[in-house]
């Protein structure tokens, strides 16, 4: 079975002659292959369910690299609670929180919590080490990763991203200010979940809101922030998870942001397309369309998708996946002719 080090040897060694195949266990991501998840609340906090729910996967796709592996799943929203705000919790989807600030004057009153001890970042240390001991009286590793939302996605969760994006136009000093705020957070809350897995080999740090606004405001007002935290860890495998569309302005902008790897959309990048555009400078993660004939086709046409996929990489380093994650309702099998297709 693939592990953190053959996604090592992909970023810091030589092209191999096939992609390193991967599946994305992020939920509500992997409910198709394990079956479904009855409910996702209890999926959340019932830990004993989360690990054996993510050993499943392992279990059933030994010849991928399941990324992120084991880990304590919270969502997109551990971070951003940190701030406060209210949570609704869905049995059938991913958890959703309210903004926090009314006003961009709030801004200026608002105080830093400490990452680890509030909102779900508390449990969510708690869960870390629970699968940790776990995994370890069963002679195991937990995985050695670490994810966060970046600043711009928990700045549009903070505010309402309508506001945010207001803000770019109206207010940017104090924008810029909460970016400040938030990116310093990032950087302490990676550094603190570190600390229970002896290190990160992986980070990866989620920002969806990098391909929604306009290439100057990425450029100046998302850009500095990106780049510090990817910076402070030069010894982890970084990546960078966005699946929105990208113009060849956001792509140049982003290959700056310092990640090793792009988990992109495939359903709005092909390959061929952004091999053109970022030549050798970042890894894609990603080539079959997660909408696709993965969720609605035949394993046969899955293997016909993952051929052009691996075509389209010939030379060149990818990590072959769905970009970004899979629908709840792709079926194990064509999960299974993906991976098989790319081993060869």
């Amino acid at each position: 079975m693939p592990d953190y080090s053959d996604l090592i040897a992909l970023i810091r060694g030589p092209t191999p002659e096939r992609p390193l195949p991967c599946f994305y266990d992020f939920a509500p991501c992997h409910a198709g292959v394990v079956g479904g998840i009855s409910n996702l609340t209890r999926y959340y906090f019932d830990v004993d369910e989360k690990l054996a729910i993510q050993m499943r996967v392992k279990e059933l796709l030994p010849g991928a690299l399941i990324l992120p592996g084991v880990f304590p799943d919270f969502g997109v929203v551990a971070e951003v609670s940190a701030f406060g705000g209210q949570i609704r919790w869905l049995d059938e989807g991913a958890p959703y929180i309210a903004p926090v600030l009314r006003d961009l004057k709030e801004i200026d009153t608002l105080k830093p919590p400490e990452p680890g001890t509030t909102g779900l970042t508390a449990p969510l240390l708690v869960q870390q080490e629970i699968m940790r001991k776990k995994l370890k009286a069963r002679g195991r590793e937990l995985e050695r990763w670490v994810l966060t939302m970046g600043p711009a996605e928990m700045a549009g969760l903070l505010l309402g991203y309508e506001k945010y994006y207001y803000g770019f136009y109206d207010d940017s000093k104090r924008i810029e200010t909460l970016m400040e705020m938030l990116t310093e957070f990032v950087i302490d809350w990676i550094r603190v979940q570190e600390k229970g897995i002896g290190g990160a080999l992986v980070i990866m740090v989620a920002d969806h809101v990098c391909s929604q606004v306009s290439p100057e405001h990425l450029e100046t007002l998302i850009l500095p922030f990106e780049q510090a935290i990817f910076s402070s860890f030069p010894q982890a495998v970084k990546i960078y998870h966005n699946e929105g569309f990208h113009s060849d302005r956001h792509i140049e902008t982003i290959l700056r942001f310092g990640a090793d790897l792009w988990h992109f959309g495939s359903d709005v990048h092909s390959l061929e397309d952004l091999y053109s555009k970022i030549g050798d400078r970042i890894v894609p993660f990603g080539g079959l369309n997660p909408r696709g004939v993965i969720r609605t086709g035949s394993p046969e046409e899955v293997r016909i998708e993952t051929r052009r996929a691996i075509e389209a990489a010939r030379g060149r380093k990818l990590l072959l996946s769905t970009g970004t994650g899979t629908t709840p309702d792709v079926p194990l099998e064509n999960v299974r002719a993906m991976i098989e297709e790319t081993l060869g």
